[in-house]
């Protein structure tokens, strides 16, 4: 057995054991050379606790025949709850009757053992398995700078719900549809599920359906060949055409028209699609994810949405919940932002009032208002200190002073006044660069500079 020191954290030395079945096979006596920590766990829900009283990277699982699918479904609720979880199985059965077994250890396993176990052997996988979680706890840090999950973060059921549905839903390879209101985050979810797929190294395309005018949205999605049209000096190659072999998330899918409506469900059907001015059929391989923030039935049963196509995508679906429904997780939410938005050379805090002031406000605009506040509470302050003020929330009350009647339109049209007038500043007048920095495209620049009446 192995004696050799590491330098390992005390997370990197916990060890999840999940034994649902009635086998005693690690034991304290057994493990005391080893230097792992091993918490044992009889049921799911002592898993859990587990996971949160003592953080680990990596996890046992101890299986046999007869205990196959409860252990499986187990994994795959405790890799929701923590997907960076890194798992070895142990079987209770012998080499000889591993058969039933084997298919799914590469599903959920990077290596099995079996009785009876070879100590040094168990501590040598141990030892390439906490390697491995470092390697990718680092490439996750890398990911998070470019791919922030704030939406997702939170400690309240509403949200461990959420991530436990967004993992088994990853799984899958069907369309999905996304509800939820404006600001929950739809587009952040898709992405998330996508990073979590098998298609997660293919193409991750977005079209906004409501965004796009209506003479263009065919030719964005579908493409055209050159001559196809008056300005089609070039070939053209639709977002569907691009997401093959990965990803197509159409946003506001509610906003298409009746006659693109009839032009998708055919490529659903099929999965082929014709260029615009094209004479042959391309063949396009991509899961689709729809949102909208709309209620599709009632747009079916107002002629504004085709009845087979709703029921085409409506396989999967999948409710995000308001801000108003988890204000519990919002400190830790607001905190995240506002170290991420915060300019590299100031470190901010939030003031005890403006606290209270995020947990009791009822946030319409959800999620997004909550970064667009924090966002110019940044601009706005004078000190490192984020005071309830500097938030504008008050501001954004009705006349009443009712804090939960809140003018929607009236509110929103502020916050994008102060973050439009704030870009325009600091890039000099410059309309492309201030965009940029605010991740939106010059069309969708204007169109809001337009709404806000901001005279340039």
């Amino acid at each position: 057995m192995s004696n050799r020191k590491r330098n390992l954290t005390h997370k990197e030395r916990n060890i999840l054991v999940l034994n649902l079945t009635d086998e005693v096979c690690l034991t304290d006596k057994q493990t005391d050379t080893l230097q792992w920590h091993f918490n044992h766990a009889g049921t799911l829900s002592a898993a859990y606790k587990a996971l949160e009283n003592a953080p680990c990277q990596i996890a046992i699982a101890i299986i046999d025949i007869p205990h196959q699918q409860v252990v499986q479904r187990a994994i795959e609720l405790l890799s929701a709850r923590q997907p960076g979880l890194l798992w070895l199985a142990i079987s209770l059965d012998s080499p000889q009757n591993m058969g039933n077994l084997c298919f799914c250890f590469t599903d959920y396993f990077l290596d099995f053992h079996h009785l009876p176990l070879d100590w040094q052997r168990l501590d040598h996988t141990l030892g390439h398995l906490c390697g491995m979680a470092q390697l990718n706890e680092q490439w996750s840090k890398e990911q998070t700078t470019h791919q922030p999950r704030s939406f997702f973060f939170g400690e309240s059921s509403v949200m461990q719900t959420l991530r436990d549905n967004l993992y088994k839903i990853a799984k899958s390879d069907e369309t999905v549809l996304i509800g939820g209101e404006t600001g929950t985050g739809k587009g952040l979810c898709a992405n998330l599920i996508h990073s979590l797929s098998s298609r997660k190294n293919g193409p991750f395309i977005t079209v906004n359906c409501g965004a796009l005018p209506p003479t263009l949205i065919h030719s964005e999605l579908f493409g055209h060949e050159k001559g196809a049209f008056t300005g089609a000096d070039r070939q053209y190659i639709g977002r569907i055409e691009r997401a093959n072999k990965g990803t197509l998330f159409l946003d506001e899918i509610g906003d298409l028209s009746l006659e693109l409506q009839i032009n998708l469900l055919q490529f659903l059907e099929e999965h082929y699609i014709e260029r615009i001015g094209g004479q042959k059929s391309t063949e396009v391989d991509c899961r689709i994810i729809f949102a909208t923030h709309v209620n599709l039935e009632n747009a079916v049963e107002e002629g504004k949405f085709r009845e087979d196509l709703f029921y085409r995508i409506n396989i999967i679906q999948i409710e995000l919940p308001s801000l108003r429904e988890h204000k519990q997780d919002i400190p830790l939410l607001a905190q995240d932002y506002l170290s991420k938005l915060a300019p590299p050379n100031r470190q901010f805090q939030f003031h005890q009032d403006a606290l209270h002031a995020m947990t009791n406000y009822q946030w319409p605009g959800n999620v997004r208002e909550l970064k667009n506040r924090i966002q110019r509470a940044i601009i706005m302050t004078e000190s490192d200190i984020i005071t309830e003020a500097d938030l504008g929330i008050k501001f954004a009350c009705s006349a009443n002073d009712d804090p939960d009647v809140v003018d929607l339109a009236q509110h929103r049209t502020e916050i994008d006044t102060e973050l439009l007038l704030a870009a325009i500043k600091r890039n000099n007048h410059n309309i492309s660069a201030a965009a940029r920095e605010l991740n939106i495209s010059r069309t969708t620049f204007y169109r809001l500079i337009k709404k806000c009446k901001i005279t340039l």
